[in-house]
């Protein structure tokens, strides 16, 4: 027998992904356990262990953790080792607990403390049956051993409901399990270790500062560093172990280094507090902290942050109206669209707002619904989503004639302008079944963003000024191979509009497997949800590992899913919708939810501006002559000259380029234009490219009706990542 004595012992570990739970599944492995790992996210994958058990579920879910002990239970026998380890912080913020959210008090004590009660619940509930099933024979090395922090036992300022919600754990909840838990079984125990700060992604980037180490967790700390996982794994196994620690109850392990407290005034407070007090300056001599850090800290990380695009089409009856119409369509079909309004919309609002994500959802609502569910569509404007087109009754394009496509956005736009009181930024055509003059339509329109395309399926991107369509071959036996053997147009080359295109299809939405429609050749609706989840998260867990390699300089990363009320409001189907949303949310700073239309104003920002022209021959000098002329009033309405980088214009000579800037600038006083080192002239392109910030970018529109009002008809605004 090891000194621990646990060979062979079923031990359950929550929070198995994490920094910490990870260490503690490898250490009660490597002492002979059979281990089951739970987390809500997904484990990396490994070499397989016989001893290792994986399974995934939400601690804060009642009939979810009973179901993982269960589905455990099952696999290795009776559990004799509890860890309710997982918890989550947010170290993004630091407010004084007066500027501390609700929402972040109650997500916090939702995982740690509700998650925390519930497990030990259902393990001790478990025990009981188990001890019942073998006769009454009590269960061998029965112990739990609960993560605190000595967050419980100094506090943490800026983290109220960390720290109160810890010091609970191992202050309240230990010492009185430990007078219950022995009436279940005598030899049974219960005890907590308290770590400082240990060396997690937990922490984020909180300690990546030298001066930020120093204050936190090296000038208190008699060892002068922080823990590893390995180092609270240890002292896990230590308390888990009856022939180790078993007459060790009640009581809270602090793994901190010696901690002895905190520093609670730091140098620019004293400072700053003193001169308040007195009401004169003062000067008190620097201490220097930093002298007494090492060196060799690595920088802070850079993060990329997924931007989370959720957004529901509430169809409701449109749906068979336009793109679904069918003569077969029956009231059974059209009540499936009344459930869309009187159910799914208030279950998917009372979800949004329990999340607290209810500001961040864009909302496409054809015409049809807005004036057939009044009721409801004035409840999702109050809850202040975003409003968006998506057709009157969901009608696709090739169903229109152009004018009439014309005759049905203007009537959208008028009523959720009646709506809203504000135009509306942002378009999904019903089905994604849009065409080329579609996109004409909306940038003749101003739409800040369209999202029915998929050129590319996590990045936002700017859609063609001038969309060729891809003409079908005829494969008619009187004409020439050679008559449809070309290249489609090359995407990245077409000059480019400032419509921008957040990703979305079929494959980032609910009712293509989830909904049953009748008269639909594609139909599924019988389609497992967690098949469904299980996509969703392999989705985003490979755009998280693209945005974590690229890093922060390589663009924005965009996880798109579309949901609709008949859906997701089912009630088999909402409860899925909710588990994801929380694992998402679990994810903490590494992911932001807004709405479709504050992507697309982000993601104009980071770009480059762009000014395109095109025309015959004879009709370029007039043309490149207007895009001077348009980067000097652009200069003059600034109040700032303009810098050309890697800009080209055709077909001037170097000399006729400058004359030109030369003489339209002597018509605006005291305005330069400015052609950095990297200015090139060209005869291969003939766009002309300004720098630009989202502040310009309302002028810059104006400008451009400006010259789009000339005879100078092919002129439009782009970009690329800075």
């Amino acid at each position: 027998m090891s000194f621990l004595g646990i060979e062979g012992r079923h031990a359950f570990v929550t929070g198995a992904v994490g920094g910490i739970g990870l260490a503690i599944v490898k250490e009660l492995l490597a002492a002979g356990c059979k281990v089951t790992a739970h987390d809500i996210k997904q484990p990396e994958k490994s070499p397989g262990n016989p001893n290792l058990f994986h399974v995934q579920g939400d601690i804060s879910d009642e009939a979810s953790i009973a179901t993982s002990i269960g589905t455990a239970i099952r696999h290795f026998g009776p559990i004799h080792i509890l860890v309710p380890n997982a918890g989550i912080t947010n170290e993004s913020a630091h407010p004084n607990i007066w500027e501390l959210p609700l929402e972040t008090w109650e997500k916090t004590y939702a995982v740690n403390v509700r998650g925390t009660f519930l497990t030990i619940k259902h393990f001790l509930l478990a025990a009981i049956e188990s001890q019942k099933s073998a006769g009454g024979q009590e269960l061998d090395n029965l112990a739990i051993v609960v993560t605190g922090s000595e967050c419980g036992k100094f506090g943490q300022a800026g983290h109220a409901e960390y720290a109160s919600g810890k010091a609970g754990l191992q202050y309240g909840l230990v010492p009185t399990v430990k007078n219950e838990i022995v009436k279940i079984n005598r030899r049974a125990r219960i005890n907590a270790v308290a770590p400082g700060w240990v060396n997690t992604e937990l922490i984020g980037d909180r300690l990546d500062d030298p001066r930020e180490l120093y204050l936190e967790a090296q000038g208190t700390v008699a060892l002068r560093k922080i823990a590893q996982p390995e180092d609270v794994a240890r002292g896990v196994a230590f308390l888990a172990s009856h022939r180790a620690a078993g007459h060790m109850s009640g009581q809270v392990l602090s793994i901190d280094g010696g901690m002895e407290g905190r520093i609670v005034w730091r140098e620019e407070e004293i400072l700053g507090n003193q001169s308040a007090l007195a009401g004169e300056k003062k000067t008190v001599p620097s201490q220097q902290l930093t002298t007494t850090i090492p060196p060799t800290l690595t920088p802070p990380k850079a993060r990329n942050r997924i931007k989370i695009a959720w957004s529901v089409d509430f169809d409701a009856i449109s749906g068979f109206l336009g793109t679904g119409a069918h003569p077969d369509n029956s009231l059974a079909d059209y009540s499936q669209g009344y459930f869309s309004a009187l159910v799914g919309v208030p279950r998917l609002l009372k979800l949004f707002h329990e999340l607290g994500i209810s500001k961040k959802i864009t909302w496409c609502i054809p015409g049809h619904s807005l004036e057939t569910f009044p009721e409801q569509t004035r409840a999702i404007v109050d809850s202040g989503a975003e409003i968006a087109l998506h057709g009157y009754s969901h009608e696709a394009a090739r169903q229109m004639t152009a004018e009439q496509e014309k005759d049905v956005i203007d009537k959208c736009i008028a009523l959720v302008t009646d709506l809203t009181g504000k135009k509306p930024r942002g378009y999904r055509a019903p089905l994604y079944l849009l065409q080329e003059r579609t996109l004409a339509l909306l940038q003749s329109y101003d739409f800040l963003w369209d999202s029915s395309l998929t050129h590319y399926d996590s990045t936002p991107y700017f859609l063609p000024l001038h969309p060729t369509p891809i003409e079908p071959i005829d494969f008619d036996p009187g004409r020439k191979a050679d008559t449809w053997m070309h290249p489609s147009p090359h995407f990245e080359r077409l000059p480019k509009s400032n419509l921008v295109e957040i990703p979305g299809n079929w494959y980032a939405e609910d009712a293509t497997p989830l909904q049953f429609y009748p008269n639909t050749p594609n139909s599924h609706g019988y389609v497992d949800v967690r098949v469904v989840e299980r996509m969703w998260m392999d989705r985003f867990e490979w755009i998280r590992r693209e945005a974590r390699e690229e890093g922060e300089g390589a663009g924005m990363k965009v996880f798109s899913i579309i949901t609709h009320p008949d859906t997701s409001g089912m009630a088999h189907v909402i409860g899925m919708v909710e588990r994801f949303l929380r694992w998402v949310q679990g994810f903490g700073d590494e992911v932001e939810f807004l709405t479709c239309g504050e992507i697309a104003e982000e993601f104009r920002a980071r770009q480059d501006f762009y000014i395109y022209t095109s025309g015959e021959a004879d009709g370029c000098h007039r043309s490149n002559a207007l895009m001077v002329s348009f980067a000097l009033a652009l200069s003059c309405a600034m109040t700032s000259p303009i810098f050309a980088s890697c800009s080209t214009l055709k077909p001037f000579s170097p000399s006729t380029a400058f004359c030109l800037a030369l003489n339209s600038a002597n018509s605006f006083s005291g305005v330069r234009i400015v052609f950095g080192s990297s200015f090139r002239l060209s005869a291969s392109s003939s766009s002309l490219v300004f720098s630009w910030t989202n502040s310009h970018s309302c002028l810059v529109r104006n400008l451009l009706r400006l010259f789009r009002s000339s005879s100078m008809t092919d002129v439009g605004m782009g970009g690329c990542s800075k």
